[in-house]
């Protein structure tokens, strides 16, 4: 009887270890949208108020390369359009670039489809304090460009 308790035990903690372990690989990386919204012109720059960078304002610029990096990975990693828009991302604007991707939406803009996204930006020798929308078609031509 004790040793039959004694298994649930062991299997119970092994049960939540591997709950916990599983838990912890959930993806990361900038938000993804795929909800079918459409934005026009007009109303696009509205992604960059419901877009939080607040989690980087400590971050200096010179580590975005390391930052964008992992954040494009994360996202390739949840397959399907979220792996496209990493692509088109990666083929359209430059490595180089002083953007962490923290927000990636998939949509249309102006009856077109596109990817929308939204980086954290700052000056070469400043922390990452300012949003950078992109609208990307979804063959790479860029269709918007905003900050704040």
């Amino acid at each position: 009887m004790r040793r039959n308790r004694a298994l649930i035990g062991v299997a119970f903690s092994i049960a939540i270890l591997a709950l916990l372990i599983t838990t912890g690989c959930t993806p990361s990386g900038p938000t993804w949208v795929d909800s079918g919204a459409s934005y026009t012109t007009k109303n696009v720059s509205g992604v960059l108020d419901k877009v939080d960078i607040s989690s980087l304002k400590d971050t200096s610029a010179g580590d975005t390369t390391q930052l964008r990096h992992k954040a494009l990975t994360d996202l390739r990693r949840r397959g399907g359009n979220a792996s496209l828009a990493a692509d088109l991302i990666t083929k359209t604007l430059p490595a180089n670039t002083r953007g962490v991707p923290v927000y990636v939406e998939r949509a249309t803009m102006n009856g077109q489809s596109a990817y929308l996204l939204v980086e954290a930006i700052g000056p070469a020798n400043g922390n990452l304090t300012t949003k950078r929308l992109w609208v990307l078609s979804s063959a790479g031509a860029v269709l918007f460009v905003g900050t704040r």
